[in-house]
């Protein structure tokens, strides 16, 4: 973070465009009682410090990826951050994290359909290496995705 401290209007401004990363600057200065440039700049300064991202997110099984997977891998110790480096540039994976538990990598799959799924698992995960067992949940149905954190 840089010692970039968030103040109430940097936290009010998250949180609105949060709600609509399309809001106009004007409309959350008129929210917030401050000038629209004030707006601006404190965005752009959010955004150049890395604290804040404004993006388009599609829902998969909506544009015709009808196949969400979460997988868990057991990696070999010393290749986790070259595993997970890996797995990040592989455009069917969505989500990459190191994590704690029963794997050491966690990852969201995202494909067409299930023999995209299985060739995924069996091909492109073997071409991998240093990568010892696998774990597979196929998402069925998303009951919650909220992509805003409370602050």
């Amino acid at each position: 973070m840089n010692g970039f401290v968030l103040d109430e209007f940097d936290r009010e401004i998250i949180r609105l465009l949060q709600q609509d990363g399309r809001m106009p600057f004007l409309t959350i200065a008129n929210r917030l009682g401050l000038a629209e440039g004030t707006v601006r700049r404190r965005v752009a300064k959010l955004r150049s410090e890395g604290l804040l991202k404004i993006v388009g997110i599609a829902d998969p099984f909506k544009v015709g990826l009808q196949t969400v997977a979460i997988v868990g891998l057991k990696v070999e110790r010393g290749r986790i951050e070259a595993v997970a480096e890996q797995l990040s540039s592989l455009k069917e994976v969505r989500y990459v994290a190191l994590s704690t538990g029963n794997y050491d990598l966690v990852i969201e799959v995202v494909v067409s359909n299930n023999d995209e799924l299985l060739t995924f698992l069996v091909d492109k995960l073997s071409e991998i290496s240093g990568i010892n067992n696998t774990g597979t949940s196929v998402v069925l149905k998303v009951a919650k995705e909220d992509l805003a954190w409370d602050m």
